[in-house]
């Protein structure tokens, strides 16, 4: 199949999107659609991606989306940080009211 009639196989509006990944899964073997496939199923998304960039024209591609894949890591991990302290705060403040009904209700 050539590209031209793979972008004329899809929606129009997905048809850029076509145009730029699909030389790369053009050059995958069947066995190798499948593996992909098969990691889109098994929800491993950056895998799937990374195999698709692997296999485009542009080497530095697949070092800039890891580049960008470890920034938000460090993003999501201090964010992640950031939500496991307001958490914690709350459930002190929760803590602390708790304490002031039971007293209010004579325990």
């Amino acid at each position: 199949m050539t590209l031209d009639e793979l972008i004329q196989k899809v929606p129009e509006q997905f048809r850029p999107v076509a145009a730029r990944y699909g030389p790369a899964l053009l050059a995958m073997s069947t066995a190798d659609l499948w593996a992909w496939v098969q990691l889109l199923i098994e929800g491993q998304s950056q895998a799937a991606y990374a195999a698709v960039l692997r296999r485009m024209e542009n080497p530095d591609l697949l070092a800039e989306w890891d580049n960008l894949n470890d920034q938000w890591k460090e993003a999501n991990a201090a964010n992640a940080a950031s939500k496991a302290l307001q958490k914690e705060a709350v459930l002190a403040v929760l803590r602390v009211m708790l304490t002031m009904a039971l007293a209010l209700v004579g325990f």
